[in-house]
């Protein structure tokens, strides 16, 4: 049974590289192959002489990325089920070889500031909009103005980043916070926020992002695009990215004036079970409909590591493998190295639509209680509490 799961595993993975290699555009296209129809059948069962509890294990592969499967995968597709995790928490750092390590305070924040974002230390460590004068993919238009504080419980309090529409014609936009942290830092650090994605198709980021002109080297944190159904129970516009949590990371260079892109193209898109049992889209954790808490770390130039809810999900390593770190050899000082700026942001992302048209032509949500993107806190850890000073030149 082994031998025919790893031909059968083989013959997938040299069917995927025989694939566009194409890096310009998020790897998958506003109405990929693996449709709503296709995606909610339930796998044949197989035999498996291993037992129970070994499934849950998820130890990862050396110098190739990996992430945790459960029953429900399919290996070296672009999207992964990680095993049903019902005991929702934050990392412990021990678990994972940082138990010593301390709070980045100039990167970290807890948002419980009564002057909300007037507060001084509020201001001191975050600017408003993106790291530079980059307003964002059109439609959207990164501002401050979208950005305000509310409180969930007592003197906890949380940032939210609500959008509003702005102009009419070929001037229309759509305003959506973003703040980027002051401080930046290079490995190693652990990122971790507590987040409620909105109720609405809009991308939701936590991501890290070098500041250098071409801001060449990026990790996403988090991305991700809400709910399958809208409000009123009908369908959004693309269902393949709902429910869904994007887990990855980009490297860029600027060849004949064109920016090129990097980012993995396996198990890129993160789905979880509600319960074990019932491999249908119906049973899939709506990321909308509660907190949650999404991490990476930034090991080394070669290593990410991401965590959901307390459990590592997936490892990318090695410098120049397959949907590895930087196998086109884009980034300056062989791997992720640059120092990189904390962000939070939302945004309307046009290509997933086809176009600015379609997108403002689009039923999904735009605007609203809906759109509504809460950040409970973010935080940065290092093994010295200081940031990591690297020069790449």
């Amino acid at each position: 049974m082994r031998l025919i799961r790893l031909v059968l595993t083989l013959a997938v993975y040299f069917t995927l590289l025989s694939c566009s290699t194409d890096t310009k555009e998020m790897v998958v296209s506003p109405n990929p192959v693996d449709s709503e129809q296709d995606d909610t059948k339930e796998p044949e069962e197989e035999e498996d002489d291993e037992p129970d509890d070994e499934k849950e294990l998820y130890e990862p592969a050396e110098g190739k990325p990996s992430a945790a499967l459960s029953s429900c995968s399919l290996e070296n597709n672009i999207l992964f089920d990680a095993p049903v995790n019902n005991n929702v928490q934050e990392v412990n750092l021990s678990e994972f070889d940082m138990g010593d390590w301390q709070l980045v305070d100039e990167l970290s924040d807890e948002f419980d500031y009564a002057a909300g974002k007037t507060a001084s230390v509020f201001l001191s460590k975050w600017k408003f909009g993106f790291i530079n004068n980059y307003t964002g993919p059109a439609p959207t238009e990164w501002s401050g103005d979208q950005i305000t504080f509310e409180t969930l419980e007592g003197a906890n309090r949380a940032i939210v980043l609500t959008p509003s529409e702005v102009g009419t014609g070929a001037n229309r936009t759509l305003k959506c916070g973003m703040i980027s942290s002051k401080a930046k830092s290079s490995y190693p650090i652990f990122q971790e926020a507590k987040v409620k994605i909105s109720n609405s198709q809009l991308a939701n980021a936590v991501w890290m992002l070098s500041g250098e002109p071409g801001t060449t080297e990026e990790i996403d944190n988090l991305e991700a695009y809400g709910p399958r159904l809208r409000p009123d129970n009908t369908l959004c516009d693309y269902p393949y990215y709902a429910d869904r949590i994007h887990l990855s990371h980009h490297t860029f260079k600027s060849v004949g004036g064109e920016r090129m892109d990097y980012q993995p193209k396996i198990q890129t898109w993160m789905s979880r079970k509600k319960t074990e049992g019932d491999c249908s889209r119906d049973n899939e954790v709506v990321w909308s409909q509660d907190y949650h808490y999404f991490g990476v770390k930034w090991v080394n130039e070669q290593r990410l590591e991401y965590f959901v809810d307390g459990k590592r999900v997936k490892v990318v390593t090695g410098l120049r493998v397959a949907d590895g770190i930087d196998p086109e050899s884009y980034t300056a000082c062989n791997g992720l190295t640059r120092e990189m700026h904390m962000i939070i942001s939302q945004a309307a992302q046009a290509w997933r639509y086809g176009g600015a048209t379609n997108f403002w032509n689009s039923s999904d949500i735009k605007t609203g209680p809906n759109t509504k993107m809460y950040v409970d806190w973010i935080r940065v850890y290092s093994p010295t509490g200081n940031v990591n000073s690297r020069s790449c030149d």
